[in-house]
């Protein structure tokens, strides 16, 4: 009987000795004791993350990298820019390449032109399309446009073409990366941003 009578007063006891205290205000009740505690904001997951038996809430996860839309935004208002970037790009054989890339001061600013085209170099920051420039090679430009309906099975000119084209890409400083794009196999290759200059390979 006296063991069970002491178990509360064990209990509190030891709540009191791990727990501050405070003098109770005038406007609450008396006589008593206020325990101060603090209640941590999270998910209510807790983890330990010591191994001390310390139990914290689980860190929030880290936003994934903002990666442009799975549909493709339709083309931006066009930029209006007199510093731009030359590329010298080569279709050879079935493989698009960088032969050169040159920086231009134009003396007025040079306004993107809107075309249609197999390839275009994208602008982007984050998800937000900045930029996009259209193009095509030559002999390339004869061969079906992927988003034109069906026709005939023609030979294809790709496979062992090669040809050169230039494209200007305004130096946009909003930008912060760029990809240059095959509608016909829907790759994305990466390029750098801002370009560095390149001389002919």
């Amino acid at each position: 009987m006296t063991a069970v009578r002491r178990t509360p007063v064990l209990a509190w006891l030891a709540l009191a000795a791990c727990t501050a205290t405070r003098t109770p205000t005038n406007t609450e009740a008396t006589p008593g004791v206020v325990f101060t505690h603090s209640v941590a904001e999270g998910s209510g997951d807790l983890v330990d993350p010591d191994g001390v038996g310390a139990l914290r809430p689980r860190p929030s996860a880290a936003p994934a990298p903002s990666t442009p839309p799975a549909n493709p935004p339709p083309d931006p208002e066009a930029l209006r820019i007199a510093e731009q970037w030359e590329y010298e790009l080569e279709w050879k054989q079935g493989a698009l390449n960088v032969l050169r890339v040159t920086p231009r001061v134009f003396p007025q600013p040079v306004v993107t032109a809107r075309r249609m085209g197999r390839f275009a170099i994208e602008l982007w920051i984050g998800p937000e399309l900045v930029e996009r420039v259209r193009f095509d090679f030559p002999m390339l430009a004869l061969e079906d446009d992927p988003s034109a309906p069906a026709r005939p099975a023609t030979p294809s000119l790709s496979k062992g073409a090669h040809v050169t084209t230039r494209v200007l890409v305004p130096a946009a400083a909003r930008a912060r990366r760029a990809v240059i794009v095959d509608r016909a196999t829907e790759t994305r290759t990466a390029l750098a941003w801002p370009p560095a200059p390149l001389a002919p390979k």
